[in-house]
């Protein structure tokens, strides 16, 4: 029998991170609201938390069949950190805050892209997120730890 490894523990904490959300969404907003002839909250992320889970289950098969030791570059572990501080920044100072700072941060610290670069793009970035998911499909961006402390007193 083939021994487990980060090869498929990986994979398999994501499917259970998509399942909680998956349920998680669907239970709270559904998936389509028939009322409205419309997509929910849950919509998009639930299409996604599926698309995961089968690109996960589909890696755990492949890697059954690969021998040897998985191996870890420094550039995928720059991926794993970064990802842990948005999801750190989410909770803390809620997604659009943290949006902008990783955009300005990675653009500065990663491509090394001029102020003026830099500006300009987080003023488009921005201006798409808030414009069309936020005031045309009304989504509602996580606000995060400190927003609640602050405004929900």
């Amino acid at each position: 029998m083939k021994k487990i490894g980060t090869k498929q523990i990986v994979p398999l904490c994501i499917i259970a991170v998509c399942v909680v959300f998956l349920i998680t969404g669907l239970q709270k907003f559904g998936f389509w609201n028939a009322k409205q002839k419309s997509p929910t909250a849950a919509f998009v992320p639930s299409i996604i938390c599926v698309l995961l889970i089968v690109i996960c289950v589909i890696t755990i098969i492949s890697s059954l069949k690969e021998s040897g030791k998985a191996v870890y570059h420094r550039q995928e572990f720059l991926m794993i950190g970064t990802a842990v501080a948005i999801i750190a920044g989410i909770y803390l100072i809620g997604m659009l805050p943290t949006l902008a700072i990783f955009t300005v941060l990675w653009l500065k610290v990663l491509e090394k892209a001029p102020w003026k670069t830099t500006i300009i793009i987080l003023v488009i970035v921005m201006a798409i997120v808030i414009g069309v998911f936020v005031l045309w499909l009304g989504v509602r961006f996580p606000q995060g730890m400190l927003y609640e402390m602050i405004f929900k007193h």
